[in-house]
């Protein structure tokens, strides 16, 4: 069991000696993805900020489109730690997410069927906080631009995976 714990801490040293993201770096992705529990797919505008070496926030907004004269803004702010996967920091990259946000859901006018009757509902407005667990990867295009894949479970009263591909620049 003692040689099992040596070799778990030795992998985790090496990694974390090979995960580099200098604190001070920033970059901005722009997203389109997939929110399951709608089935309806969105637009994404992402900030990174490093905080501390491999730690970065990274607060996003999400507009999903209309789907059923539903719409959503989702706003989050995650943190990742970032694993590198280059000795000068510029390979492919994995990062777990940890975060909250916040579901908003806009319901439009609609008219619906109660036993035989047509029912005219109103607009709505529903807000709902979350917690975000997921991860991601990316992978360096250039010096600068990168392209990046994630996926985050949000836990709240209707919990749904959000899937975003992007393109990122770093500043």
């Amino acid at each position: 069991m003692k040689k099992l714990f040596l070799f778990i801490a030795t992998i985790l040293t090496a990694i974390a000696t090979n995960a580099q993201s200098l604190k001070g770096e920033s970059s901005i992705l722009g997203n389109l993805g997939y929110q399951s529990n709608y089935e309806r797919f969105g637009l994404a505008v992402q900030g990174r900020y490093v905080i501390a070496n491999n730690l970065r926030i990274a607060p996003d907004v999400t507009f999903f489109f209309p789907k059923d004269k539903v719409t959503g803004l989702d706003v989050n702010v995650n943190f990742h730690y970032i694993f590198n996967f280059s000795e000068d920091g510029q390979g492919f990259s994995v990062y777990p997410l940890a975060g909250f946000g916040m579901q908003n859901n806009f319901y439009g006018d609609k008219t619906i069927e109660v036993n035989g009757e047509s029912v005219k509902e109103d607009r709505d407005n529903k807000s709902k906080f979350a917690f975000n667990l997921g991860g991601g990867i990316s992978l360096p295009l250039s010096a600068r631009s990168y392209l990046n894949a994630e996926a985050k479970f949000m836990f709240a009263d209707e919990d749904n995976l959000v899937i975003m591909i992007g393109y990122g620049y770093r500043f």
